[in-house]
Parts: C-alpha cells; sequence; structure tokens
C-alpha cells in the first residue's frame, strides 16, 4: 500500500473511533435519547417474546425472518443485557456491527487501487449509505450486509485457488439474508440472472453447489432459531406465499409517499448504466452488482408495494462496489466517480424524508407516567396500576411502556384503568366522569387521547408529550 494509501487507512479510522463516541455516547451524557421507530418496537417485542420462550415462527409478520432476534439474544446475553433494560442504542447497536461489516466490502475488492477502496469506505461509512435507517433496529441492515457480502465472495470466488470455499461462504451470507426477508427470494434471483447475463463461466455445477450448501446451512439455521423452532421453514412458506398478495397490492400495501428519494435513486444508477456503456468492453463478472442493483430497483419499482428502506440494497450495491470498480482508471476518472457518489449521498439524504418517524416528544412519556403512577399508588394504596390501549396502530408505546402493566383492546377492565389510551380521529376530546383528557402525537397520522385518572394531579415535566 502506498504512502498515500496508509494516510487514508489511519484517517479512516481516527473517524471511525470518533463517530463510535458520537453514535453511541454513554447513557448518562444523552439527555434525549434517539426515538424508537415503529417498525423497531415490533422487532424489539419478537426479539423479546423470542428469548422468553415463545417460538418466533408463531408471529404473524408476513415478511420477516428471526436473524435479527437471533443475533440480539447472542450479544445481549454476552452482555448480560436483559430487553426491558435494552436502550434504543443498545438496540441499534446490533445492526450497527452489521453496518461495519457492509462499511469493510469496497476494502476487499480487487482490482481497485487502495486509495479507492478507502475512500469509498469512508464515503459509506460517512454518508450512511445516504439515508438514515442503516442502523435502525430492523431487518433490512443484515439482509444488505449479507446479500452484497455474498456477491462480493461469488464474484471473489473466481480468481481464488479453491472457488469452492469462497462459494460456500457466499453461500452462507445469502443464507443470512434469506432469514431476514423473504424478499431475499426474488434478489436471489435476479442476481442469478444478472450471472448468466453477466458471468454464465462462474455458474459451474460445483460452485453453485457449494453456494447451495452455505445459504440452507446457514439459512435454516437462523430460521429455526438455530434449530430450536422447527415450524419455522413452514413459517417462511408461508411468508413466501403472502409476500405476494402485499407486493401485488392485494393485502397491506403501503404507496409511494416520497417520490423524491425514488427519482434519486433512479437517476444515480441510470448514471452509472451509462459510465459502464462509455467504458465500452465485454460483459463481465464485475457488471453483476450493477445488474442486480438495477433489476432490484425495477423490481421495486413495478411492485406497488413501497417504503424507502427497499432501495437500501440497490443503493449499497452501487456505493460498495459499483461505482469504485467503474470508477477505476485514469486520475480524473477516480476523481469523477469519487464526486458522483458523494453527490449521489448528500442528495439522496436531501430528499429522503422520516418514514413514519416517531414524535420528538416520545423519549419522556415513560418518565411521565411513573411520576403519575407514584402519585397514584400514594393515593391508592392496594390497588393495581395499569394502563389500557384502545385500538390503533400504537407501536411504538410497547416498547416505552414496557415498565407498566399494559392491556390491549377491550378487555374487562379497560374502562377503569388509570391511564387509557383512546385513537383520536378528530379535534373532540372525549369528556368521561372521572378523567382528565390529553393529546399525545405518537407520529405522522397517528395521535392519541390520553386519558388520566383525575383523582391524582398531573405533574407536568418539560418537554413532556401530553399537549
Amino acid at each position: 500500500m502506498a504512502r498515500f494509501g496508509k494516510i487514508l487507512l489511519f484517517l479512516l479510522g481516527v473517524v471511525f473511533l470518533l463517530d463510535l463516541q458520537v453514535r453511541f455516547p454513554e447513557r448518562s451524557d444523552r439527555k434525549h435519547p434517539p426515538r424508537l421507530h415503529a417498525d423497531e418496537a415490533v422487532q424489539w417485542s419478537l426479539a423479546k417474546d423470542a428469548a422468553g420462550g415463545v417460538p418466533y415462527s408463531v408471529n404473524e409478520d408476513k415478511f420477516h425472518g428471526p436473524a435479527l432476534a437471533v443475533a440480539t439474544r447472542g450479544v445481549f446475553a454476552a452482555r448480560g443485557l436483559a430487553f426491558d433494560d435494552a436502550t434504543v442504542a443498545d438496540l441499534r447497536r446490533i445492526p450497527f456491527y452489521f453496518f461495519v461489516l457492509l462499511c469493510a466490502v469496497p476494502l476487499c475488492l480487487t482490482g481497485v487501487a487502495w486509495p479507492m477502496r478507502l475512500l469509498a469506505a469512508l464515503l459509506l461509512w460517512r454518508g450512511a449509505a445516504g439515508c438514515y435507517f442503516g442502523e435502525y433496529f430492523i431487518q433490512e441492515t443484515l439482509l444488505v450486509a449479507g446479500f452484497v457480502w455474498g456477491v462480493l465472495l461469488w464474484l471473489r470466488s473466481a480468481g481464488e485457488a479453491r472457488p469452492a470455499w469462497w462459494a460456500g461462504f457466499a453461500g452462507a451470507a445469502f443464507g443470512l439474508a434469506l432469514a431476514c426477508k423473504v424478499t431475499t427470494a426474488a434478489y436471489l434471483g435476479l442476481f442469478a440472472l444478472a450471472l448468466v447475463w453477466c458471468a454464465r463461466d462462474t455458474l459451474t455445477w460445483r460452485r453453485s453447489a457449494w453456494a447451495a450448501a452455505g445459504a440452507l446451512g446457514v439459512g435454516v439455521a437462523l430460521q429455526t432459531s438455530l434449530f430450536t423452532d422447527g415450524h419455522g421453514l413452514v413459517a417462511w412458506g408461508h411468508q413466501f406465499v403472502r409476500s405476494f398478495a402485499v407486493a401485488s397490492g392485494h393485502a397491506d400495501t403501503l404507496p409511494l409517499t416520497n417520490p423524491g428519494y425514488w427519482v434519486a435513486v433512479g437517476v444515480w444508477l441510470a448514471l452509472l448504466v451509462v459510465a459502464r456503456l462509455l467504458r465500452r468492453g465485454p460483459r463481465s463478472s464485475a457488471d453483476a452488482p450493477l445488474v442486480t442493483a438495477v433489476g432490484c430497483f425495477l423490481f421495486h419499482l413495478a411492485l406497488p408495494y413501497k417504503t424507502p428502506w427497499l432501495l437500501f440494497l440497490p443503493v449499497c450495491l452501487s456505493l460498495t462496489m459499483v461505482w469504485p470498480l467503474l470508477a477505476e482508471g485514469a486520475w480524473w476518472s477516480r476523481a469523477v466517480g469519487f464526486a458522483g457518489a458523494t453527490a449521489f449521498s448528500l442528495v439522496s439524504v436531501a430528499n429522503l424524508d422520516e418514514h413514519t418517524a416517531t414524535d420528538a416528544h416520545i423519549w419522556n412519556l415513560p418518565e411521565q407516567l411513573s411520576s403519575y403512577r407514584a402519585d397514584w399508588q400514594a393515593a391508592h394504596p392496594g390497588r393495581p396500576f395499569y394502563v389500557a390501549i384502545d385500538g390503533g396502530h400504537y407501536w411504538p408505546l410497547p416498547y416505552y411502556l414496557r415498565a407498566f402493566q399494559v392491556g390491549y383492546g377491550d378487555f374487562p377492565a379497560a374502562a377503569q384503568a388509570p391511564v387509557r389510551f383512546l385513537v383520536r380521529t378528530d379535534a373532540s376530546a372525549p369528556a368521561l366522569p372521572g378523567y382528565r383528557t390529553y393529546s399525545l402525537d405518537l407520529r405522522k397520522g397517528e395521535r392519541y387521547w390520553v386519558l388520566l385518572d383525575a383523582s391524582v394531579k398531573v405533574n407536568r415535566l418539560p418537554c413532556g408529550p401530553f399537549n
């Protein structure tokens, strides 16, 4: 490695260490913790239930597998951390480890000069792949890390002395992705088509068999929660069937709400295709990541189900592998490539609104209710304190109310609960005898009336969630 490359490597290490302090400070250093997204709270609940002995396969998740739950249980067990004691930062550390692996992909590229590898890794790290959810406690980061590493290891296997071993490791990475989300099956199909078109010579029977063995071994192990949940494979099959109804718009469809981000990603991929055409030359295995990224983008563009998280894979494929490979050559080619990738990261961030973000004041809800509970129990000794939530898309409330006894729906004692959450549909506040009514903004389009037993005075805290 040349001196310039060593300097860049040193700077990358310094930035990495500084970012660790910014992203994951000690608990006492952060007054306002990050807000947990609703989808993160769902994954927290599923992982917590699995740790408590509830098989992951009994949930009705239409897409996701238990990979994140298995990884979280392992890390929390090693740290001696209980799920109810886990902060948002504790949860986000799990996908963060995989995001670090994702940022290391450019460092393992062959045929690319070390300065370009380091610049690509630095851009990916500092730009967070042009998004805000790379460290969210969701399956996508694990899926993308596994899939991108699978693509890299498969392409590396073509030039190694033991290609079968590399193919097996690639399959293992794909197995991780398969246990994250059933949509990975479609991504693997697109990658296979890309190989048929660009690198048919890499698809030997021996390497394909090793890759399949690796994918099955790791995928089955994770899908069955390390062989403790045999029904997990059946659940994956049910997810695969249900996914067609969701993707086709016949069930639980989320329409496009942020076209700017999709346009930015589409333009970026189109520019990469133009750059590849200008370079000319015959198709090769180096073109497979670009073809796969474009295929994944068009796949989701054609289907009615759309969230910005669906584009995490094509974006990361383009930032980890495609642009460094295309930019390799003359100094001006590298400069243009780095400038283009940097511009895309900045533009995509500017066009990416937070998807159903949790309200900023939610962090104060547990503290305020704890204070109210202490006063209520002092006024009503011996009576149980509990919270009743009546309907609505109440996530991430279960995470923030984990210190309380909570009942959901219409249960017998709901009408007598000291604290009641009612879905707010208009501005007319309910007036129930014996309760004071407050408004709680959970997230955009999801608001609640919070009814507190009027026999106890509410001590309002600064920046509290109640209005």
